[in-house]
């Protein structure tokens, strides 16, 4: 939880600090936002004898909160890099107030860089790290987590792409010289995925052969900081799930590398020499994963129809593929 950091209006200002006067702080001298966040808002604190993450969850539920936040605490426990929660006046992690539910952070060590960016030597520690993750989360009972049901309903997401078409189109937004690269790019992906969700080979459901546990949920670069060649922190925890690790996997190497061969490839192996994954599942999770990519229409619906400009970063400058075609290209069979 480090980067750039916006000036606040001065009623979000207030609002922030009534949350942090939750904590033994003392004075806060600077308190700005931390732009890049597409979910939650989250400001930088920083007062005479430390700096730390005040998070603003935008679901205020109490208890997925504490969930995330014992998640955190188990993993640490056994030396996995999370950023620690930093305990309020009450003695606990979650704090509530005007309707709001929030927690403080520890900084996270180290860098962020995109997974373009990531050497060889990086891409293995990510790799190992997710696969020791695996490792220790796997005793761990279902104690309410994200399922994902891989299930759709294929005309209706293409009416939802539909409807992102006719607001890029009337506002202009792609098809001028001036307009926007992410834009240009979004219009493009997105009468292709449209195309393929309309196609008879589309697969529209999935039901994962291989058992489930609890995994982190949004293992990508977004969420790794780096100190040299080594991962040297793992944040946001919100989203962990019950589905089986070989979902993760594929899912983690679609986010960091867009299934570029040469870097996916050297993570499966890293990931491989820690936790043995066999091909079947590793095929299994592809598949599940793929399912869910190929009607991933998140990022497109936050940025064009909700105005979440941190949703522009998970727009790939790239053509849209089905995730099952660019799977197979690894060679992995």
């Amino acid at each position: 939880m480090t980067g750039p950091t916006n000036p606040l209006p001065p009623e979000e200002a207030l609002r922030a600090r009534a949350l942090l006067a939750s904590w033994p702080l003392g004075e806060v001298l600077r308190l700005q936002a931390v732009p890049g966040g597409a979910t939650n808002r989250v400001y930088r604190v920083e007062t005479a004898t430390r700096s730390a993450f005040l998070r603003v969850y935008k679901r205020a539920d109490r208890a997925l909160a504490e969930r995330e936040h014992a998640l955190i605490a188990q993993v640490r426990a056994q030396g996995l890099p999370a950023v620690a929660v930093i305990a309020a006046r009450s003695g606990g992690t979650v704090v509530e107030h005007a309707g709001s539910v929030a927690a403080l952070y520890e900084p996270a060590a180290g860098v962020q860089l995109r997974g373009a960016e990531l050497s060889p030597e990086q891409i293995s520690s990510a790799g190992a790290l997710l696969a020791r993750l695996h490792r220790a989360l796997a005793p761990l009972h279902d104690a309410g987590y994200l399922h994902w049901t891989l299930s759709w309903d294929g005309p209706a997401w293409v009416e939802r792409l539909n409807v992102v078409e006719r607001v890029i189109v009337a506002r202009g937004l792609a098809g001028n010289e001036s307009a926007n690269e992410t834009d240009r790019w979004a219009l493009e992906r997105l009468r292709a995925q449209r195309q393929w969700l309309a196609s008879a080979e589309c697969v529209h459901r999935y039901q994962p052969r291989f058992p489930a546990q609890v995994v982190h949920g949004d293992f990508q670069d977004a969420n790794l900081f780096f100190a040299g060649e080594q991962v040297s922190a793992l944040i946001d925890w919100e989203q962990a799930a019950f589905m089986p690790r070989a979902y993760e996997v594929a899912r983690a190497c679609g986010f960091m590398f867009r299934l570029r061969p040469e870097p996916t490839l050297h993570f499966l192996r890293a990931y491989a020499s820690a936790n043995a994954l066999e091909p079947q599942a590793l095929e299994d999770g592809a598949r599940a994963w793929g399912c869910f990519a190929d009607h991933h229409v998140w990022p497109l619906e936050e940025l064009y129809l909700h105005g979440n400009e941190a949703a522009r970063r998970y727009i790939p400058h790239a053509p849209f593929r089905p995730f099952e075609q660019a799977w197979a290209e690894l060679g992995l069979q």
